[in-house]
């Protein structure tokens, strides 16, 4: 060997040394970094239990139980003559007037006109008005339904939690509600949700906190939260969200429901906050929210309309032939470090999907999934939307500096904290532009090929379940796990898996490469028989 090989070969063999002992050393500052983190939230979570275990309610049990039923039970039983859509309805109206005063989720309500609605059907099935053709083509008649009050349904009240914006109803229905309405469903009512949509826990100035039904001390996640605890506590049949952050499936997690992010770009956004439906680029997308997983693909048909036939929904999934990829920890540093039960439940759905496959479930992990933060950031800088207009009511635009120093010096509450940290978020530096789209490209392309078209990926929801009021705005990026998929683009069902150690809901993302929503459908409804799905935030007995 010469002298020039020698040292080559040398400096290469530092070089391994090097980098071993850099990724040792970087290993450990991570896991004490963790360790520091995980006493830190024990120590949030022992302050704020003390101020709030004082404050808990309980949700009376149901007295009604065909409130119980999935929305496609309902429909069917309805087009039977079993049930009338009226008895139906006012069975979810009662449960609302019962509950809503614990968890404040309901912000305007249409009970006299629903019913009403309600009667007609009734008539029109016992004269025979409405035929089987109607009912094929009216999936959900006389099941009730509810949305958020950033969607516009026509009539009811549209101010996004605003100030500025108090009393004001829509004028229209949105599209996605337009499309449920011609599904034959009933809307009784609109929901709680964080201001402007842009937090992950809902409450707001004009309608304050909405409270979750397994333990009305804790966050309902944002921003379909009051859809989500409404949803939970049963004061509806089915639930159309949006989602642009995670705010269909932070929901879902907290208050242990399904919801379902579709693959983006297929549903409208016509009447979604301040959206047009003629934006070219964004991450978010309406989707749908149940008790039961086979409501998720009726409904979401329903949402789709034409786009309907780009999906497979229809298409049977032999899970033995699924492609499995888990992560239990992605690494991101931003992220609270993972408890114990929440670990606990990705393996429990490993070792299932273990048995049921015929490939054993392979781990993974990607580096970008630690860079959420940047990319989550990039990507809502690209969004066809001002925020700081949208908080003028697009009159104008906010002075973020003066509002920021208002609210921290107690001189207005027009605005909530999960809002101001947000105008906070924008004076940060920016994301450099090219990095940011070669991530993303890489990652997608990465998980793609992985995935294929019969992979799906168990992902973790969230490092522990549903946290107390308000300290979200202590952790506030644990929402990176949820918000990454918007970030690709790839849809992904919440499902729920049962109650934690202190009977709060766990639950587990789903995810698949773009146009297989019915591959995450598929496991959420197998996933659902194993291990039972929703449960109740009362006695069911």
């Amino acid at each position: 060997m010469s002298e020039n090989q020698n040292q080559r070969r040398v400096k290469t063999e530092q070089s391994r040394k090097e980098g071993r002992f850099c990724r040792i050393i970087m290993a450990f500052f991570y896991a004490f970094l963790n360790c520091v983190r995980y006493y830190i939230d024990l120590l949030i979570d022992a302050a704020f239990g003390y101020y709030y275990d004082p404050t808990r309610q309980c949700i009376p049990k149901v007295k009604n139980k065909i409130i119980l039923d999935s929305a496609t039970t309902l429909a069917t039983k309805i087009r039977k003559g079993e049930l009338k859509s009226e008895e139906v309805v006012e069975a979810f109206i009662d449960r609302i007037k019962e509950v809503n005063g614990i968890i404040n989720a309901v912000v305007d309500d249409r009970f006299e006109e629903a019913l009403q609605e309600a009667r007609k059907i009734d008539k029109d099935i016992e004269t025979g008005n409405i035929i089987d053709a109607d009912f094929q083509a009216k999936p959900f008649l006389g099941v009730p339904f509810t949305a958020k009050e950033s969607t516009s349904v026509k009539g009811m009240s549209n101010t996004m939690g605003l100030k500025i914006r108090q009393g004001k109803k829509a004028k229209y229905d949105a599209d996605i509600v337009e499309n449920v309405k011609k599904s034959g469903a009933i809307c009784i009512g609109v929901t709680n949700i964080p201001q402007m949509n842009y937090w992950q826990e809902t409450g707001n100035p004009l309608f304050g906190i909405t409270k979750n039904p397994y333990n009305t001390t804790r966050n309902v996640g944002g921003s379909s939260g009051g859809e989500a605890s409404n949803l939970a506590a049963c004061g509806t049949a089915i639930s159309i969200g949006s989602d642009i952050g995670g705010s269909i499936r932070i929901p879902s997690f907290m208050c242990g429901v399904f919801g379902h992010k579709p693959t983006t770009g297929l549903i409208s956004t016509k009447g979604l906050s301040f959206r047009d439906g003629k934006e070219t680029q964004t991450m978010v997308t309406a989707g749908v929210m149940s008790r039961h997983a086979e409501d998720l693909a009726p409904l979401l048909k329903v949402l789709l309309g034409t786009n309907a036939a780009k999906l497979k929904l229809d298409t049977p999934v032999d899970l033995s032939s699924l492609r499995v990829l888990f992560v239990v920890d992605p690494q991101d540093p931003f992220v609270s470090p993972f408890r114990q039960e929440i670990k606990d439940s990705i393996w429990k759905i490993v070792s299932f999907m273990r048995d049921e496959c015929n490939e054993p479930p392979t781990a993974v992990n990607f580096k970008q999934f630690r860079y959420t933060t940047k990319l989550w950031r990039f990507w809502m800088g690209r969004e066809e939307t001002d925020f700081k207009s949208d908080l003028t009511d697009q009159n104008g635009k906010i002075a973020v500096i003066p509002a920021i120093l208002k609210h921290f010096l107690f001189m207005s509450s027009d605005y909530s904290t999960g809002t101001v940290y947000n105008l906070i978020s924008d004076l940060f530096p920016k994301v450099d532009e090219t990095w940011a789209k070669e991530e993303t490209e890489d990652l997608k392309k990465a998980l793609t090929d992985k995935l294929g078209d019969k992979g799906v990926l168990i992902f973790p929801s969230a490092p522990f379940t549903a946290s107390y009021h308000h300290t979200a705005l202590l952790r506030p990026y644990n929402f990176n796990l949820f918000s990454i998929f918007n970030v690709l683009k790839f849809p992904v069902t919440q499902v729920p898996l049962g109650l934690d150690s202190q009977g709060l809901p766990l639950g587990v993302q789903v995810v698949s490469a773009p146009h297989n929503d019915h591959l995450t459908i598929a496991v959420a409804k197998a996933l659902e028989k194993q291990f039972g799905g929703y449960v109740p935030p009362f006695s069911a007995s």
